[in-house]
């Protein structure tokens, strides 16, 4: 008997990808312009020279060269430890589209960045890369470890870590005042959509895999 299509396990693709379109229109429309701006001065009200110091940190480590930095090294570890080359490849994939949609939605949007802002940054400002690139990372990080994680409180340390990690990350770009919070809010919706798109296909051949190993063995 053929198996029904789990047209339900579309819901969260089609809300998140429709949810960033939205996002997308707002901020071409200008909808978003006085969201941002509230936001930025909100921002900006908290400003010390300790939380700015935190925020730079955070917004450092979500860079480029850290990034690839903590994923080469975190990458090591799991292969070292677990032999598992499918790992790495998928986390490569989604680490280097998430980087080839940025630039793409990037130059395609063309969103210049706030006025006035903490430190200097350059390039178009929707959406946000630091985020995407977070968002990649940390969710690829609490994936493998949930993955070869027992403990049910190892899990709530780790979920709680990457996602802790994600916030900072995001919210740094909004009190440097690089970002609009609409840059934030559409790199979280399409960096989660690619994240779970790539995970879901990866899950879906795992299982396909091991189903064809087990037939050959029963052979």
């Amino acid at each position: 008997m053929k198996k029904k299509f789990p047209y339900k396990a579309l819901i969260p693709f089609i809300l998140l990808f429709v949810f960033f379109l939205i996002t997308t229109y707002s901020v071409l429309k200008g909808y978003t312009r006085e969201f941002d701006r509230l936001l930025l001065e909100s921002a900006a009200d908290f400003h010390t020279d300790l939380l700015t110091k935190m925020m730079t940190f955070f917004s450092f480590i979500g860079a480029t060269k850290p990034v690839v930095v903590i994923s080469i090294l975190f990458l090591g570890v799991i292969y070292l430890k677990y032999r598992n080359l499918q790992d790495v490849i998928l986390f490569a994939l989604v680490s280097l589209g998430s980087v080839t949609l940025n630039v793409v939605l990037k130059m395609t949007i063309k969103r210049e960045r706030p006025e006035s802002s903490l430190i200097v940054e350059s390039g178009y400002s929707y959406p946000s890369a630091h985020t995407m690139a977070a968002v990649s990372l940390y969710g690829m990080i609490i994936y493998l470890l949930w993955k070869h994680t027992p403990t049910v409180k190892a899990r709530i340390i780790m979920i709680t870590f990457g996602v802790s990690m994600i916030l900072m990350i995001a919210f740094s770009r909004i009190y440097l005042g690089v970002h609009y919070a609409s840059d934030i809010i559409g790199g979280v919706l399409i960096s989660s959509f690619w994240l779970l798109t790539l995970l879901t296909i990866f899950q879906r051949y795992r299982k396909k895999e091991k189903k064809k190993s087990t037939q050959k063995d029963t052979c």
